[in-house]
This record gives structure tokens, C-alpha cells and sequence, in this order.
């Protein structure tokens, strides 16, 4: 039977989001711990919205979930529906849009995708919790929001995509939808998935940074507040020549890649196995070293019995260098004070090109 999202979506936010558990409000996240909101989150994915695939009621319970959490934020969270075909039947998913706006005229763009991997012949995924792939990255992305301060220099927004395990098909869209103009306002995507399972954690630019290397400074950024704060991480080293050095893959960033500059953020070993970032981790009490799609190993029992503590220590460290990252992009961007005579010589042209120059740069 075909399941109409677009029905089932808009009655859950309208009938059923008094039902929903609030997490406390943006004024209040500075008091709480990096990582906690986070957590929470994925707990309450893992436990109440497991197999939220494409073209199931958990997908359309997801979306009116976080709809709400980000009102609770103090944001207004717009749909962006897209249709597609799967499996023979047309679809309608949804990307979940917040942001804060800004006054520079430039935007952040930060994205994580909310549904699980579905079900195929060989593996019944309807109990997926899809802690790590990627309840992990939907749960930083919100606790970013909830810290994000009332006032930015840019705007900044949320995007949590629909789609994404059967072809970045939300985030393409969403791509599709930017205009050149708004394109060029874009000072960065930044996309987090699967932020727990792995021997590492990375930050990665884009592939589009291999024919303009400047593109590579916000990966560079993210590392540099990484090791400020004692916090290990690396980058990509490029062993398997198909993912040039210093660049991620196989996931959202792709829609944006050679748009504008990519930040992606992932937990895995791109050492091992076929040094392409699949293989997760040398662990021999995971089966082939990864948990993606499998609902015997992407759970929070697993990850908790084989690493414990792994869970709150990975959200807490990406969301404390994201929330810097985000205070020293939108901060770049600020003009200096300058004297009446510094003004006078530097000209309103020359304003404008310092606007400007950490995009082009």
C-alpha cells in the first residue's frame, strides 16, 4: 500500500506535537554540557523512531519531531517537500529548514539527514535505530541550534535532509533550489553524519577544494579548534586515490561539492580496509569493522557494551568545535572598526571587497 507522506507528515505536526517531549529552550543551553541535547536526541530517535525510512510513518513521525524541537528553539522550521520514485511508487519526503538571520548578506549552511537506510530482500531494517548513521549528526545539528546566540553576523541555517540513504536525493534538491546569487552568498556547507562509530573522527573539505585550495581553509579551521582544545582529529589522507587527500565523501556534502566550499564532519579510519572511509574501525568485535544499515550493530546497546562512554564523548566533542566554528566564521566576516580616516581612504568599494574576501579568497 502506498503511504502518503505528505498526509501523514502534516497530521502528525498539527494533531500530535503536543505529545511530544520538548528539549529546554536555546536560552537555557549555555548552562547545559556539550553534547547533552545531543544525546537526548539520539536517544529519543533511537527509541521511539527506529526504521524512519523513506515512505514510513517513523519518517513522518521524524519530521514533525524535530519540526517541533526546533520551535521549541524559538525558530519557525519550514518543509521543503521533494518527490521521487522508489520502488515503483512516487514519494514525498521533506527537508526541515530553520535558520537565524543575519545582517552581512552572507549565509552558513550546516546539514545533517534524519532517515535511516530502508528495508531491502536480505534485511529487515524496520527496527534500525540508526544511532550513528545518523542519529548522531541529527542530534549535534539540533544541539547547534539550540546554542546558537539570538544575534549572528550571517545568517545561519539548519537543514535536516530528507532521503539521503537512497541517493542524496533531499540535499540534491535542496542544492538545485539555491540561486546563483545565493550560492555566492554561501560562505560554507558543513555536513555531519555518523559522528560516533570509528576509530577517528575527521573533518574533510569537499572534492570541489582539489581545483580551488582555498576552499580548504574551514576544513584546516575545524582541525585547528580541534587541537586547541586537545581534541584528536584528521583529515582524509588520501591512500585510495579515488578520494584525493584532505576530502570526504559519500554523502550530502556531494550535492554542494563544487558549488561552494564543504566541511564534513565523520567518525571512521580511512587507514584501513580500502582506505575510503567505509571500514570504520579495527575493532575485531565488529563484524567487517562498520555498523552501517545494520540493525545488529547501529543501536545503542552495541555501541554502548563495545565502546562505552563513546556515544556522549563524540557529540560532546563535535558539538563544542562546531559551536566555536560557527562563532569564528560568522566573526571573519565582521568589518573592523576602522577611523573616519581609514574609511575615507579605504573607500566604499573597498568595504564591499572586504566583505567578501573570506569567500573568494
Amino acid at each position: 500500500m502506498s503511504i502518503k507522506i505528505e498526509k501523514t507528515a502534516f497530521s502528525w505536526i498539527l494533531l500530535g506535537i503536543a505529545a511530544q517531549p520538548f528539549l529546554s529552550s536555546s536560552v537555557q543551553a549555555a548552562s547545559f554540557g556539550f553534547g547533552e541535547t545531543a544525546v537526548e536526541t539520539i536517544n529519543y530517535l533511537a527509541e521511539n523512531l527506529k526504521g524512519r525510512s523513506v515512505g514510513t510513518q517513523k519518517e513522518a513521525e521524524t519530521v514533525a519531531y524535530l519540526v517541533q524541537q526546533l520551535k521549541g528553539f524559538g525558530y519557525k522550521p519550514t518543509l521543503q517537500p521533494f518527490s521521487y520514485e522508489w520502488q515503483g511508487e512516487t514519494l514525498t519526503s521533506y527537508n526541515i529548514l530553520a535558520e537565524r538571520t543575519g545582517t552581512s548578506g552572507q549565509q552558513i549552511l550546516l546539514g545533517a539527514h534524519y532517515d535511516n537506510a530502508p528495508s531491502s530482500a536480505t534485511l529487515d531494517r524496520t527496527n534500525l535505530e540508526g544511532v550513528n548513521d545518523n542519529a548522531s549528526g541529527v542530534g549535534v545539528l539540533l544541539e547547534l541550534a539550540q546554542r546558537l546566540e539570538p544575534e549572528t553576523n550571517n545568517t545561519i541555517k539548519f537543514i535536516f535532509f530528507g532521503a539521503e540513504e537512497i541517493g542524496l536525493v533531499g540535499s540534491e534538491f535542496y542544492a538545485n533550489s539555491l540561486s546563483k546569487q545565493e550560492i555566492d552568498d554561501t560562505l560554507l556547507m558543513a555536513n555531519l553524519d555518523s559522528l560516533v562509530v570509528g576509530d577517528k573522527m575527521y573533518f574533510n573539505a569537499g572534492r570541489g577544494a582539489t581545483e580551488k585550495p582555498s576552499w580548504f581553509r574551514y576544513r584546516d579551521l575545524a582541525l585547528e579548534i580541534a587541537a586547541e582544545n586537545g581534541i584528536a582529529a584528521e583529515s582524509n589522507p588520501g591512500f585510495n586515490a579515488f578520494y584525493p587527500k584532505g576530502t570526504g565523501c559519500c554523502s550530502d556534502l556531494e550535492s554542494f561539492d563544487f558549488l561552494m566550499p564543504v566541511l564534513a564532519a565523520e567518525a571512521t579510519n580511512w587507514d584501513i580496509g580500502a582506505q575510503d572511509g567505509f571500514t570504520q574501525t579495527s575493532d575485531p568485535r565488529v563484524p567487517n569493522g562498520r555498523t552501517w544499515h545494520d540493525p545488529a550493530t547501529d543501536n545503542r546497546k552495541f555501541i554502548n557494551t563495545i565502546f562505552p562512554g563513546l556515544i556522549e564523548e563524540r557529540t560532546r566533542n563535535y558539538t563544542l568545535i562546531f559551536d566555536e566554528f560557527i562563532d569564528r566564521v560568522d566573526a571573519e566576516s565582521v568589518p573592523e572598526p576602522m577611523s573616519l580616516l581609514g574609511f575615507a581612504t579605504l573607500g566604499v568599494g573597498g568595504l564591499l571587497l572586504k566583505r567578501h574576501q573570506v569567500k573568494d579568497s
